[in-house]
């Protein structure tokens, strides 16, 4: 799969390098929770994980969406990332059924895990490592803009958090038999909270989201500023493609104004926002009541 040549070509290898340490993290992680059989571990192990394949879902998206568009998807493929998202985002919400089961059943039997130093010394370092994986994927998310980079960094932080709750709880672990159950919910219960935000995502990009209040007042002031005609703008309609987005608008303009006066002025309205906000917009215009407006400006 060769790399995107565009700005996606950095946070490409930077996933790459996330893929890479999150499995080197999971396989340390699965043998330093297997080694005393506590199930909390060996499901930090699985979270640990669950961020390479979420990993995986941003490099892939970062492929099938630097495809230009074609006579079939017209629009892009930006929206195969929030499609295989949902599937990845299903699979972590089964791996977060199945340790409360688990921890629900180790309850039952009172079992109790005897933590020792190896472990939480192996777990200590894969805080650090998944903090500096956390820092690096967030910077680089905002410095080319890309949502789903900033998400797999914050999915990194919520793996070092979940880690740093089970080291801190296991000196604990020897006096409450239960710590490592409740353990190993807290960290489900982080799962079910990562599959929640992707879904989130994923069903925005996917189902359309209402515009923002600032965002609103940003279009407006854009298209009152390319002509003082222009009495409304309303009816926003958002369509995102990954990095393509397309806005529907109407504006409303005298009554009188020629069909050749009024696209003129749509067709400006329409650069001057995708010039701004990198936003593809078509403009529906729509006739205002007849005014006095033409007779006495000049509104070109």
């Amino acid at each position: 799969m060769a790399p995107p040549k565009n700005k996606y070509h950095v946070a490409y290898i930077l996933v790459w390098i996330s893929i890479v340490l999150n499995i080197l993290v999971f396989a340390i992680k699965y043998y330093a929770g297997l080694r005393i059989n506590s199930l909390a571990m060996i499901a930090d192990a699985w979270h640990t994980l669950s961020d390479s394949i979420t990993s995986a879902v941003v490099l892939i998206g970062f492929w099938i969406a630097s495809k230009p568009a074609d006579y079939e998807h017209p629009f892009g493929h930006g929206r195969a990332e929030s499609v295989i998202s949902v599937i990845v985002a299903t699979i972590l919400a089964v791996v977060g059924v199945n340790f409360i089961s688990e921890a629900f059943s180790r309850l039952q039997t009172r079992e109790v895990v005897d933590y020792d130093l190896t472990s939480l010394i192996i777990f200590a370092i894969t805080i650090v490592i998944k903090e500096v994986m956390a820092q690096y994927s967030i910077y680089y998310g905002k410095k080319i803009n890309s949502e789903s980079l900033r998400a797999d960094g914050w999915h990194h932080r919520s793996d070092a958090i979940s880690t740093v709750v089970i080291v801190v709880g296991a000196f604990f672990g020897e006096q409450f038999y239960w710590m490592d159950s409740v353990l190993a919910m807290g960290v489900s219960l982080m799962l079910f909270y990562v599959t929640y935000e992707i879904l989130k995502s994923a069903a925005g990009s996917l189902l359309g989201e209402h515009p923002s209040h600032d965002f609103k007042l940003q279009v407006m002031n854009i298209a009152k500023n390319v002509n003082p005609a222009i009495t409304s703008v309303h009816h926003f309609r958002i369509h995102s493609y990954g990095d393509h987005k397309e806005l529907n608008i109407d504006i409303r303009l005298p009554a009188e104004m020629s069909v050749h006066d009024a696209h003129i002025i749509a067709s400006a309205v329409e650069k001057s926002i995708f010039y701004k906000l990198n936003y593809k917009t078509t403009v529906h215009v729509e006739p205002g009541l007849y005014s006095e407006y033409l007779r006495n400006s000049n509104y070109f």
